[in-house]
Parts: structure tokens; sequence; C-alpha cells
């Protein structure tokens, strides 16, 4: 199962602040005004209703946001962060990356965010570990960032906490559902029969997925900042054997790159990682 890092974006923190400080000082006095935990609650559920030793489990973020607010996804977009987690977890668990469901293309003005509105759940794969004993308390804890907007950006900070217990055998916790809606909507590896290219021509690159069948809609959402103009419209040409998508550059990418690296939704929970090597039309020659 896919999942992104967030390494590849710290060099781009500053660069976010700035286009929030840019807003303008009656946009931050308004976000002081306005406290985080008015607009979004966060709670740290589980899949399961309890830990066995040597096994894997789910925890998850849940947001619930006020109507018109969102939270961000990997890729923020023009403006933003994506939440953040520092875990505090007994010795020998290990919590892996968040795993993102793919997001919405959120526009504001001029810009483009990539994230999510009213409700989302973000899972994180857990591994407990063999030597656990059976019937001990487990304490899970999480110092948790995330930045909340809608016409002002609020960062917000809190530490969450769930006790489970340690058992032979877990089973589905009142969570459970939630889980499994939002697994539908984690972009799966392409299918081993596609075949993705894209050319670097001018201010543009042409993405093509040739998937043996024709792709009448699909929106695809970069994995890193600055390659791709957000707000630009994504032009389609559909073909009979999978589509064509051109994307304007970003004025902020200043040197070649070697792969176009991203999510393709085609369809209500059908996404997928895409990694296109990317050539120079004088590569075709």
């Amino acid at each position: 199962m896919p999942s992104f890092g967030d390494s590849s974006l710290k060099r781009f923190t500053i660069v976010r602040w700035l286009v929030l400080v840019l807003a303008g000082f009656e946009t931050l006095y308004a976000a002081a005004q306005t406290p985080a935990a008015s607009v979004s609650k966060v709670a740290l559920v589980s899949e399961q209703d309890a830990v066995v030793p040597g096994k894997q489990f789910w925890l998850g973020l849940k947001f619930d946001l006020d109507p018109g607010w969102h939270i961000y996804w990997v890729n923020a977009g023009d403006s933003g962060e994506p939440p953040k987690v520092e875990w505090h977890m007994p010795q020998g668990f290990r919590a892996s990356d968040i795993q993102w469901p793919y997001p919405e293309r959120l526009k504001s003005s001029s810009f483009v965010d990539y994230g999510y509105q009213d409700h989302v759940l973000l899972m994180v794969p857990v591994h407990a570990p063999l030597d656990l004993k059976v019937g001990e308390r487990v304490s899970l804890e999480g110092h948790l960032r995330w930045v909340v907007c809608r016409e002002v950006c609020i960062p917000a900070r809190q530490d969450l906490a769930l006790v489970l217990p340690s058992a032979r055998r877990e089973s589905a916790s009142d969570s459970n559902d939630l889980f499994e809606v939002t697994r539908k909507r984690l972009p799966k590896p392409m299918p081993s029969n596609w075949r993705v290219t894209a050319v670097s021509d001018n201010d543009q690159f042409e993405l093509t997925i040739n998937a043996g069948h024709r792709i009448s809609q699909s929106t695809f959402f970069p994995l890193l900042p600055q390659q791709v103009e957000n707000a630009a419209p994504q032009q389609l040409s559909s073909f009979p054997r999978g589509v064509r998508i051109r994307l304007r550059k970003s004025d902020q990418l200043l040197k070649p790159i070697a792969a176009l690296k991203g999510v393709l939704v085609v369809a209500p929970d059908e996404a997928y990682v895409i990694d296109a090597p990317v050539r120079n039309p004088e590569h075709l020659r």
C-alpha cells in the first residue's frame, strides 16, 4: 500500500508560510481570533479493539471540520501544510507513515490547494512488538500539528491519546466502518499493464497514460510542490487506449526533473500512484 512521507517537502515550508504572511496583517489578526478547536476537531481512533502481540494494527487521525474549512494533503498545493504527528509509544512499537487518501482540488481566489473538507481519516499502520504481554494496557500518544484554512489559515496543535488492551485476538472497533471507507480512497499501485510517460515541452508537461482502455475522466495530483501550476486547468485528451493530460509547469520549476510523480484519480474510489519518466522533445527524435 503506497504512502507518502513528508521529508521531501521540508525545504518548501518557508515558501508556504510566506504565502500566508503575504495575505496581510488583517488576515493574520482574524486567524488569531478564531481558535482552531472551534472549526476542527481531532480524535485518535483505532480500527481494532485490541492490540495483538507481533501483529500490525491501524490507528487513525479523525478530523471533523466545520463547513468551508479544510486541511491539507501531503502536497498542500499553493498554501498551507499537511498534518504532521510525533508519536510517543511504548518500547517496541513502530508507527509507519500516514497513508494519504486522494485529495480534492480546493480553489480559492487565484490559488488551488490539495486537501480535505468536512471529514477525513488519516490512517497510520502500527506494528506491535512480539514480546508484548497479553493483558497489558497499551498507551498510544501523539503530538499532532496541522493547519486549517478557509479565508484565513490557523496553525493548530493537540496532544492525542488512546489506550487499548493487548489480547490474543482482536475484533472490529466502533470506528471500523470509517477505516473501510477510507481504505477505498487510498491510491493503489499502478496496474502492471499500464504504461505512463511524460514529455517536457516548453512550459508544459504532457502526461500520457496508456491503460489499454479509454479513460474519459481523470485528475492528476502532483506529489511534489513547485513542479506543476496548481491553479491551471488540466487539459484532457481521451483516446481509445487511455488519456493524455497537459499540465502547465510551475513558474518555480527552475531545472529539469527526471520523473513526474503523483496520484491519478480516474473515478470515485479509484486512484493510482503515477511515476512517469520525463523526456525532453529532443530525446524523442
